[in-house]
This record gives C-alpha cells, sequence and structure tokens, in this order.
C-alpha cells in the first residue's frame, strides 16, 4: 500500500484507499479487458503508461527520484466522497541533468484509478540548448513516425491495444490541435496540494479523436527556433479518460434517481389533509 511507501502523507494515503474501495464494485465494468491486454504496448514516459495503477505509477517515480518530494494532487469527488482523492502525482528531479518534472494523471471513483495521462517537461541551461532536428530525431526514435506536426508540435496517435495508428483522416479531424482539456506539466507545490481534475466534468460531444491514446510533443524555443529550450512529452489514454468521465457522470445520474425515487416513497406515505 501506499501508506508504507509515502509515510509523510498520511491524509493522501487515506483517501488513496478510500477511493480504492469505493472502486472496487466497478472495475471490471470500467477497464475493459482490450485495455489491460494492450496496456503493456502503450507509448509510454520514462517507462509511465496508461492504465496501470497509481501505486505502480508511484514505484515508478519513486525509483526515478529517490529522495525527491513527490507531491499528490487531491480534490473531492462529489457525490462519492466528501474527503479529497487523489487524482495526480507530480515530482521535480534537480539532481538530473537535464532537471526534469513528471506529473501523472489518475482516473476518478467510482471506476477504478489508473493512469489516463502522463507528461515530462525538460529544460535546458540556455547555453546548452539542442538542435531542435536532434529532439526530433529522438522523439521520433521512441514513438515512430509522427502523424502530425508543426514548427512548435510534434503528434502521435495509438489505439488502445498499442498499434500505431497512422491514417490521414486523423491530420484532417485536426486531432494535434483538437483538446477537451488543457494539461500541464508542473511541479508539486507541497506534499498534497489542490488539484482540479478535468475528469470531473461532463464529456464534451464525441469527435473522431476521443478513442486515440495520443503522445504530444511540444518544443520552446527562444529567439532562434533551430535550437530548443524546453521539451514537454504528453501521453492521454483519451478513451480511458472519457469512460471515467462517463462513469462518474452515470453515477451522479443513478444516485439522483434514487434519491428522487426515496422522496417519492415518502411523500406517499404521508397522509393527506383532511377535506
Amino acid at each position: 500500500m501506499l501508506t508504507v511507501l509515502m509515510p509523510k502523507t498520511k491524509a493522501a494515503l487515506l483517501v488513496i484507499g478510500i477511493a480504492m474501495v469505493a472502486a472496487a464494485a466497478d472495475v471490471a465494468a470500467q477497464t475493459p479487458t482490450a485495455l489491460a491486454a494492450g496496456a503493456a504496448r502503450l507509448p509510454d514516459v520514462v517507462g509511465i503508461r496508461p492504465g496501470i495503477s497509481a501505486q505502480e505509477a508511484y514505484d515508478l517515480l519513486k525509483a526515478r527520484s529517490p529522495g525527491a518530494k513527490i507531491g499528490v494532487g487531491q480534490f473531492p469527488v462529489a457525490g462519492v466522497t466528501d474527503k479529497p482523492v487523489p487524482v495526480s502525482m507530480a515530482v521535480k528531479i534537480i539532481d538530473t541533468d537535464p532537471p526534469e518534472i513528471l506529473t501523472v494523471w489518475l482516473t476518478t471513483p467510482p471506476s477504478k484509478q489508473v493512469v489516463w495521462a502522463v507528461g515530462r517537461q525538460i529544460e535546458f541551461e540556455q547555453n546548452k540548448q539542442l538542435l531542435r532536428s536532434t529532439v526530433i530525431g529522438g522523439l521520433r526514435q521512441k514513438y515512430g513516425p509522427v502523424v502530425d506536426s508543426n514548427q512548435r508540435q510534434q503528434f502521435w496517435a495509438f489505439d488502445e491495444q498499442g498499434n500505431r495508428i497512422e491514417s490521414a483522416d486523423l491530420k484532417t479531424a485536426n486531432c494535434m490541435n483538437r483538446a477537451n482539456w488543457s494539461l500541464f506539466v508542473t511541479p508539486p507545490s507541497d506534499t498534497t496540494y489542490d488539484f482540479v481534475t478535468p475528469l470531473l466534468y461532463a464529456p464534451g460531444p464525441r469527435n473522431p479523436c476521443d478513442s486515440l491514446v495520443e503522445v504530444k510533443a511540444t518544443l520552446d524555443s527562444l529567439a532562434n527556433p533551430d535550437f530548443v529550450l524546453r521539451v514537454t512529452v504528453i501521453v492521454s489514454d483519451l478513451g480511458l479518460a472519457r469512460r471515467s468521465q462517463e462513469a462518474y457522470q452515470a453515477f451522479l445520474t443513478k444516485a439522483a434517481t434514487a434519491k428522487d425515487k426515496e422522496e417519492l416513497e415518502k411523500a406517499r406515505e404521508r397522509k393527506g389533509p383532511a377535506f
């Protein structure tokens, strides 16, 4: 359990346990067999990939950053628990060259809490900037040929079994620039901190990009675009994220329906006035 690994964050660890218990009844319904079978083939960021458990992600962060402070972003999941639930983890590693920031985003109860997105940001010293062509070459060596790109971004797409998708339709659908939310790779502000996950909101209308496992790399430069100062890579399982959103909204709807039914039964039991 995370309680053993993170003794200084007892409050956060307690709610992790609460969230896991609350999710247990819905694990089978919210984690398709196909996703589990293909999880090991999905693209990763430093070994962390969508579909792995919060515990696995924490262990990988811990192994990569011995001694560094791993922060837990948390927020109450209204209708499920009033106590804060872990929805992200982040760490800043300064004893590497270059320093890096890692952020992991978790799905929310009532579905099982697993990683749905992971991001890494590295920033070079101004006198150690890399050539843009060198950075892009390294990224394409890891993730393969790009589906779409521009001066600042590189984009790859996979299905949830880890198969590469190179269809021109994704470019036509503008999947690289389409986003239902904005994710930022940022260092933790404290051991625990407030973090509002976008998965608490109802999903928008479906689009051709919704089921992708996408990889987006953003290359930031100063004055000369041939050099790269900062690289941010985010891997997101959009299908998994949407299922978590839908499960939460369905949970709220079911709870509201049950409450309405209870109020109706109470009203039926009340005696009417004498006329």
